[in-house]
């Protein structure tokens, strides 16, 4: 029988410290990918309907994918054993698609709210995002003690380059097509 006062459990700090790879590389895709769908889709000037369909469809998919790619990538260390692995993989995946949620719910609560032109409800959403990200790369400086400042500024611009990127190309194959 055990005694309970030899049982040990790590503080939320020790985990987040584990799993901060993962986790800050998790939400930062599911961040960044989710905002370049609904911003390519917005430039390309789809439907709320075709952008949810859209959203969240990467949202799951692309959520797995790095999960899986996150698990495999880490039994390829020898020290690294597959329980701590899969807690990587969970780590990447639920980071992901609660990161990810933000793009996706800001557009279409705004979408529904404001009832402007789409481009206007994606500024919005983008400031919001904005803020997600910001707090994404506060987070990522506190676990990696590295600088605030560059960290939030770094994690805002491949944030925000991104959907402009993806909301360009999405504006030229909409005139396109």
């Amino acid at each position: 029988m055990t005694n309970l006062q030899t049982i040990t459990f790590k503080q939320p700090s020790i985990i987040l410290q584990d799993h901060a790879k993962s986790i800050i590389y998790g939400g930062l895709d599911g961040i960044i990918t989710t905002f370049a769908v609904v911003a390519g889709a917005t430039g390309g000037h789809l439907g709320t309907t075709t952008i949810v369909v859209l959203g969240f469809s990467n949202l799951l998919a692309d959520g797995f994918s790095m999960a899986a790619g996150d698990y495999l990538s880490s039994t390829t260390e020898d020290h690294d054993e597959p329980s701590h692995a899969l807690k990587n993989a969970l780590a990447t995946f639920l980071a992901f698609n609660i990161f990810g949620l933000v793009p996706l719910f800001a557009y279409l609560i705004l979408e529904r709210l404001t009832r402007m032109p789409s481009h206007w409800t994606l500024i919005l959403a983008g400031i919001i995002v904005s803020l997600a990200l910001a707090a994404l790369g506060w987070v990522k400086a506190l676990i990696t003690r590295q600088s605030l400042k560059v960290e939030i500024i770094r994690t805002l611009i491949v944030g925000l380059l991104a959907a402009g990127v993806a909301y360009g190309i999405g504006q030229v194959l909409g005139d396109l097509i």
